[in-house]
């Protein structure tokens, strides 16, 4: 696949996960030419012989690769139509990690109520249905900027550590679902040059 269809690409991020959208993001894509300062970060099972591994618990566990190429050119990292396919592949994810959220805050109680009924958190969980929502109607135009695109897979991170901080403790911890939201900032780091 030459051209990621967004819609795809968000609902593999919501219902399969973060390395099932970024393998549709790279699908047809040489990483190590591509590759922004040497550095990728790929599906678990896509990983050159010649590439070293960068040890990263966090993404394995997700089932992605960090690797680099020695010696090879710095690339442009993703951009057009790929910038905004792995900003699909976020928001799909990070809509699945909200759910989870809101699920995790309905069984929690304060005073008796469950604590996503409190106004704070209801405010916190509108923002991000909010700006997920204006990312998901963002213009969509292959000729995104360096500075749009940077800009779109920020607002994307922002979002992502509301929704960490919903999950208190446990969105921090390894073994937890919420370990996707850590990745897919890392994983939007390696490929996309910061302008």
């Amino acid at each position: 696949m030459n051209d990621p269809d967004l819609g795809e690409c968000r609902e593999l991020g919501r219902e399969r996960g973060l390395a099932a959208g970024l393998a549709a993001v790279l699908d047809g894509l040489d990483p190590e030419t591509a590759g922004h300062r040497g550095l990728v970060a790929v599906p678990s099972g896509n990983c050159p012989a010649h590439a070293r591994p960068v040890p990263n618990h966090l993404a394995a566990l997700e089932g992605i690769s960090l690797l680099r190429f020695p010696g090879s050119a710095s690339g442009s990292g993703l951009t057009g139509r790929r910038l905004l396919a792995l900003a699909a592949v976020r928001i799909g994810v990070l809509g699945r990690m909200l759910a989870l959220a809101a699920d995790h805050l309905s069984v929690r109680t304060f005073g008796g109520s469950p604590i996503i009924g409190q106004q704070l958190v209801v405010g916190a969980v509108a923002d991000v249905v909010t700006e997920l929502e204006a990312l998901s109607a963002a213009p969509t135009d292959d000729a995104i900027t360096p500075e749009a695109g940077w800009a779109r897979h920020e607002r994307l991170t922002a979002a992502g550590w509301s929704v960490l901080q919903m999950f208190a403790a446990a969105g921090y911890i390894a073994e937890h679902p919420a370990r996707a939201l850590h990745v897919s900032t890392l994983v939007a780091d390696v490929w996309i040059g910061r302008p």
